[in-house]
């Protein structure tokens, strides 16, 4: 779901730059760095190892882009961003869980997989 919080809020920054509106495109691009920077701060560089290291840095890389987005009214900055957003999210919505645990089955379940083949390893 903060995957799909991202990329809510990427969009509706796109839509408020082409229509040149500074304080909505503000927002909204401070609303998806939030939800970077929440996942970022959740990640457990020791226990994660190079998947933690790796999801750390696109996530600096996506907040670095956005910044940019920011300042230079760019939205081919935003859209460099989210074919990677898409495919974290597909593979989070693809993790094994555990079948008595019915919350997270809900939650998996309400997020779509791309059907596409090209997946993002974080793995290296």
């Amino acid at each position: 779901m903060a995957y799909d919080g991202i990329l809510q809020f990427l969009s509706q920054a796109k839509v408020h730059m082409a229509q040149r509106e500074v304080e909505p495109t503000y927002v909204a691009l401070v609303k998806a760095r939030a939800i970077i920077e929440e996942l970022a701060g959740t990640l457990n560089m020791d226990a994660g190892g190079e998947i933690a290291r790796n999801l750390w840095s696109l996530y600096v890389h996506f907040l670095e882009r956005i910044t940019e987005a920011s300042f230079t009214k760019d939205p081919s900055l935003l859209d460099e961003i989210t074919p990677p957003i898409l495919e974290l999210r597909d593979a989070w919505a693809t993790l094994e869980i555990a079948k008595d645990d019915v919350k997270t089955q809900a939650l998996n379940h309400r997020i779509p997989v791309a059907s596409e083949s090209h997946r993002l390893s974080v793995a290296g």
